[in-house]
């Protein structure tokens, strides 16, 4: 999309983030300038967002102004735009047209319900290895706390899970962990949403094991779960526990008609399974 298209929507862009982030408009004209080069650079590079319609693509840029979210890439970007076939009418007939949305990572979706009120913090998700003690239990208060001591020096690089603490207001304290169980579950559901029945290739790529990074994401998409939903703009999309992410090159083929997906930075959308 082009900068000349995106500087008309300065003024609206710039209000809808400062109410947002009740920030000063000096903050927010600096939050335009960098998001619509962010924007510009990944709608151009990208051949299927290209070809996606005007009013999707305005839509999904304000809505990151509306929603407070950032599609600056990293390993932790809390956005970024995709891509999806989507069926419409037109004179009678059933066709596709390509649309922008713009889809949230559970980094981003940890921002916005601090936004909202729902959580204060959460602390960075820890690792589980073999040797290390972690034992969920409640107080003699009935609240759920986690009684961990890592060992140091490591006994083992053998990955057995992954915990996050989480601050709620009030000063109470959330837990949400994926052990050795559920990471085989996950892995077993990528594998049967796969066409060539392979899981994710992120599962194994660890020297054989999960991804540390891969499984952190996973934790905190899990312990968002719990968490009452979170109202958002039309074009926006969060991300389950269950979306995979693929190679850069991967392109979702049509079947038969249903919806596909692509992603800026690669991705297939999968169903929800009850966890």
């Amino acid at each position: 999309m082009k900068k000349e298209a995106l500087e008309e929507m300065r003024p609206v862009w710039v209000r809808a983030y400062a109410n947002r982030k009740r920030c000063p408009e000096q903050e927010a004209e600096a939050a335009f300038s960098s998001e619509s080069e962010y924007f510009e650079m990944q709608t151009e590079a990208s051949p299927d967002l290209k070809e996606c319609t005007e009013l999707s693509l305005k839509n999904s840029f304000l809505s990151m102004a509306v929603d407070g979210v950032s599609i600056q890439p990293g390993s932790k970007a809390e956005a970024y735009l995709e891509a999806r076939n989507v069926k419409t009418r037109e004179n009678g007939m059933e066709t596709y047209a390509k649309v922008c949305s713009l889809r949230v990572s559970p980094y981003g979706e940890l921002n916005m319900r601090i936004m909202a009120g729902q959580i204060v913090r959460a602390s960075n998700p820890i690792v589980l290895y073999e040797g290390d003690h972690f034992q969920p239990r409640t107080n003699e208060q009935g609240d759920l706390v986690v009684d961990y001591r890592p060992a140091i020096p490591r006994k083992s690089g053998r990955i057995i899970g992954c915990y996050i603490q989480i601050v709620l207001p009030r000063g109470g304290k959330d837990y949400k962990w994926l052990l050795e169980d559920d990471i085989a579950r996950l892995m077993g559901y990528s594998a049967r949403q796969k066409r060539n029945g392979n899981a994710n290739a992120l599962y194994t790529s660890n020297k054989g094991q999960i991804d540390t990074g891969f499984l952190e994401a996973k934790t905190l998409k899990h312990a968002m779960r719990s968490y009452t939903k979170l109202r958002v703009s039309e074009y926006v999309r969060l991300e389950d526990e269950m979306d995979e992410t693929e190679p850069e090159d991967f392109t979702p083929e049509p079947e038969d008609g249903p919806e596909t997906v692509t992603y800026q930075g690669g991705g297939e959308e999968e169903e929800e399974e009850t966890f």
